[in-house]
């Protein structure tokens, strides 16, 4: 699992962490490399000159298919419950 970044169905989030900020704080673009971000689990934010970039639509755009839209689940957790949800990804 946690070598799956981006994450959901259309590569829209590049890490765990980001996705359980809700959909409207996540970020609307992202490098997409090999460098992997061990704590927010993913893509890290800072990936070789050369990478590509990722630009993803909200929710105005939800039908474009590269929305960062939806998938609230977990978005309401507390900051310490979100930590320890991370760590347990890690595992998976």
């Amino acid at each position: 699992m946690w070598a799956a970044a981006p994450y959901l169905h259309n590569g829209s989030v590049p890490t765990l962490a980001e996705l359980l900020k809700p959909s409207g704080q996540r970020k609307s673009q992202f490098s997409i490399g090999r460098k992997y971000d061990i704590e927010n689990v993913g893509l890290a934010a800072a990936q070789e000159p050369q990478s590509d970039s990722l630009s993803v639509t909200d929710c105005n755009d939800i039908n474009s298919g590269n929305s960062r839209c939806g998938h609230e689940y977990g978005t309401n957790l507390s900051e310490q419950n979100k930590m320890a949800l991370l760590e347990y990804l890690k595992t998976l």
